[in-house]
Formats: structure tokens, sequence, C-alpha cells
């Protein structure tokens, strides 16, 4: 399967990895799994705060690398539309043997060779909520504008190591804005 992870020598009581999903992916892939993964510190807290997934409905993410968010938003949505444009052969990745081994069968993932390729996918998609972690340097403003029609939109990299995203979401009526004490998240929701 994957590398394994150093022995953990006592027991994991807070974090990600009390999620039962997380500590068996940890358990049988290790950290490999994880690299570079948003769903760590609080993402799994703040999607219950903003009630992400609260009544069903499609997710869109953009930008997936392994999958271990595909995954999470996957038991809150009723489907998860995954599109990415990775910087490596796709097939080196882990997201559709973690959804196989996770028995996650809502996930539908779209590899897109390039930014063409991932506009023309997304603009055919219907979906109601969207994660962006995608490209936070080069595709900030092109990955919000292909998403933010849907109303609800959750940012990962919201901080200032990352300008593109952190104006952005400064742009943003603030009234429409929910922000993650514990991570580099925020949540945008149009109002009215």
């Amino acid at each position: 399967m994957g590398e394994s992870a150093e022995p953990i020598l006592c027991a994991v009581t807070r974090g990600p990895f009390t999620h039962p999903l997380m500590a068996k992916i940890l358990a049988t892939y290790g950290r490999r799994a994880f690299a570079r993964s948003s769903a760590c510190m609080g993402f799994i807290g703040f999607l219950d705060q903003i009630k992400a997934g609260a009544n069903g409905g499609v997710a869109l993410e953009i930008g997936t690398y392994h999958g271990i968010t595909a995954l999470l938003l996957a038991e809150r949505f009723d489907k998860v539309i995954s599109v990415s444009v990775d910087d490596e052969d796709p097939g080196r990745l882990l997201k559709r043997e973690l959804a196989e081994f996770a028995g996650i069968r809502n996930i539908e993932f779209h590899d897109a060779k390039d930014n063409a390729e991932k506009v023309e996918i997304v603009n055919r998609l219907a979906f109601d909520f969207a994660y962006s972690d995608g490209d936070h340097t080069n595709d900030t403003e092109l990955d919000f504008g292909l998403v933010k029609r849907c109303g609800r939109v959750l940012l990962h990299e919201v901080w200032p190591l990352q300008p593109a995203v952190w104006n952005l979401v400064c742009s943003l009526p603030p009234e429409e804005v929910t922000w993650c004490e514990t991570d580099i998240l925020a949540y945008w929701e149009r109002r009215g």
C-alpha cells in the first residue's frame, strides 16, 4: 500500500486523527497519504461550524492531491466532484486508492491536464458548495471565478503567506465571510 508510519506510542486523543477514517488511513498508509493535505488542524471542526453538507447536495473540490479532504467532504455531501490539475502523474497519487480503501463511492475524480481543461470541466458542473484548494499562488482568482456562482465557497491557505488568497478573502464583504479561528480557512457565503 503505502509507507508505514513510525509507531505511535501513545493514544491519539486530539486533532484530526481522532476521526476514525483519518486514523485508519494513517495506520495503513502512513504520513504519505497526508502530504499536502489541508485536512489537519481545524478542518473537520470548521466543516461542522459552517454546517457544510447539512442538507446533502453536491460539493466541488478544486485541488485534491491524495484526496483526504474529498473523503471528509464525501461523508457530508451526497456527491463530491474533485477537479485537480496535479503537478505530477495522477497515477502516482492515492486519491482513487484511498476512496476505494475507505469504501467511499460518492466521489467523482477528474484529472485535468491544465487550467483550460479545468475550466471546461467545471463550467459543465452543477454544485451548491465549493472547496477551493488549488494552486494558491497562480490560480486563486481563476478558481474563485469558476466556483462563486454556487454562493458557498470554503477557501484554504487564507493567511498573509498566500497573498492571492488573503487579498481575495479580504476583498469580500466582511459580513459574508466566516473565519476559522484554528486554521487558515475562510468560508464565504453570498447573502441577499
